[in-house]
């Protein structure tokens, strides 16, 4: 296939699967055959990629919000391995997190404002071996995640331990919430609310719900989380 053939068969992986079969039928509409995955659970990620094998795509699309650590970290792994050449669609600003999945294998990054036509032709750069991003802005992207010292780097990987919800009821205590009202708020027990924050203290290596709210203070220096 030369580089200006329309690229057919696509891996389309969506952390949210109403948008990614928004994405889906816009990329049908251009004579294009994307296949639609769920976002691989964490003990699954074999049959996962296996499945990917079977799709026959040469070229795929992550549809993700890489505010989250373990979000992050997901697509890292997602990307760092071939032979899928992967384009990362997301709504995360630009910054770090961009260079952190470039620097992982990612061939692109682009926002999700882009629009149908410019992401076909970003997969026509992809399925060539081009970067969609144009070179200054991943530059800049990977020299931001550079810049990052090692220390907030070890920080980060902290953070990656914690499950989605773990992370979630950090920022929670974070925002002043007692564990009560995150138990209530939820529709769960106090209980396991107080067991959660007792495994993410242990992953996070503090002695204390203190200490863990300061960690994710620094964290958010690093990359700051999304405020509603």
């Amino acid at each position: 296939m030369s580089a200006e053939e329309p690229v057919r068969r696509i891996a389309l992986v969506a952390e949210r699967r109403l948008v990614g079969q928004a994405i889906a039928a816009a990329l049908r509409g251009r004579g294009l055959a994307p296949v639609l995955f769920d976002w691989p659970e964490r003990g699954g990620r074999l049959s996962f990629r296996r499945a990917l094998a079977r799709s026959g795509a040469s070229v795929g699309v992550i549809l993700c919000d890489l505010r989250t650590p373990d979000l992050l970290h997901d697509v890292e792994l997602l990307v760092a391995r071939g032979p899928i050449r992967w384009l990362v669609l997301t709504d995360s600003e630009f910054g770090p997190r961009w260079g952190t999945v470039l620097g992982a294998g990612a061939l692109g990054v682009l926002p999700t404002t882009t629009t149908t036509a410019s992401l076909e032709k970003a997969l026509r750069d992809t399925m060539a071996g081009r970067s969609p991003t144009p070179a200054a802005l991943r530059e800049r992207a990977l020299a931001a995640w550079e810049s990052v010292a090692e220390e907030q780097r070890e920080l980060i990987r902290r953070m990656e331990l914690l499950t989605h919800r773990e992370y979630e009821i950090l920022g929670s205590l974070y925002d002043g919430m007692s564990v009560r009202r995150i138990a209530d708020a939820s529709g769960v027990a106090e209980a396991t609310v107080r067991s959660q924050v007792k495994s993410l203290r242990r992953k996070l290596d503090v002695d204390s719900q203190l200490a863990a709210v300061a960690l994710y203070r620094r964290s958010l220096e690093v990359f700051p989380r999304a405020r509603r």
